[in-house]
């Protein structure tokens, strides 16, 4: 807890910013998962499943080297009945990753990829396509950058309202860690925080940033 002095005088704000950035990769996220009456069976079945990804990929374009096994798990099944835990099977589960730069020959591979892959793998349990931004150092200044011009601007509406005037910033402290997700870009969105560059995309994929700053300013006497 901060005390303040008896000679000083503050404006506490909170700055607010949010801009949209192209995303710059993607990565499919593929996961599958087999049960069956042997540990053996249920893997064979996921290697199956494997062996038609991988030739899938090939057809449509995508390199077989980006392909990456990031997770297989082995376990054993069991479900709530009649009060007790029942045995239900042998558990293989694998999760595959492709990542690709985003361009557009690559997001045609991947929306083509994704089409195909639900009928043709037995026991898929999930496919998706998640895009992210690599490199972002620029675009992070960026968005502290207006939180703070956006609680500048706000302490000296709220300055020149009361009839005193601003002289400096006393402290700078971030409410959170930037926020980073993605989202679709749909043309009924209200305007956002940023330049026409970052806010006025193609529809499409976006990534968004968003900041959350608390200033406090510095006042001087009445105007």
């Amino acid at each position: 807890m901060s005390v303040l002095k008896e000679n000083e005088y503050i404006i506490s704000i909170i700055g607010y910013s949010r801009i949209f950035v192209k995303p710059n990769y993607f990565i499919i996220d593929v996961s599958m998962e087999c049960i069956s009456n042997t540990m053996e069976n249920s893997l064979s079945r996921i290697n199956d499943d494997m062996a038609s990804l991988y030739r899938l990929t090939e057809s449509v374009g995508i390199k077989k080297d980006i392909v990456k096994v990031v997770d297989l798990s082995f376990d054993l099944r069991y479900e709530w009945k009649r009060n007790e835990y029942v045995f239900v099977g042998y558990q293989v589960e694998q999760q595959v990753t492709i990542e690709m730069e985003v361009t557009s020959e690559n997001e045609t591979m991947a929306r083509t990829f994704v089409s195909r892959i639900t009928g043709l793998l037995s026991n898929m349990k999930q496919c998706q396509i998640r895009y992210g931004l690599k490199n972002k150092k620029e675009h992070l200044s960026k968005v502290r950058e207006l939180s703070f011009l956006d609680a500048l601007e706000k302490a000296e509406q709220y300055a020149k309202l009361a009839g005193i005037k601003i002289v400096g910033t006393n402290t700078i402290s971030d409410i959170e860690p930037v926020q980073e997700y993605s989202r679709s870009n749909a043309s009924s969105e209200e305007p956002l925080m940023g330049s026409d560059e970052d806010t006025n995309l193609p529809n499409g994929k976006k990534i968004v940033l968003e900041n959350k700053v608390f200033v406090t300013f510095d006042i001087g006497k009445k105007i």
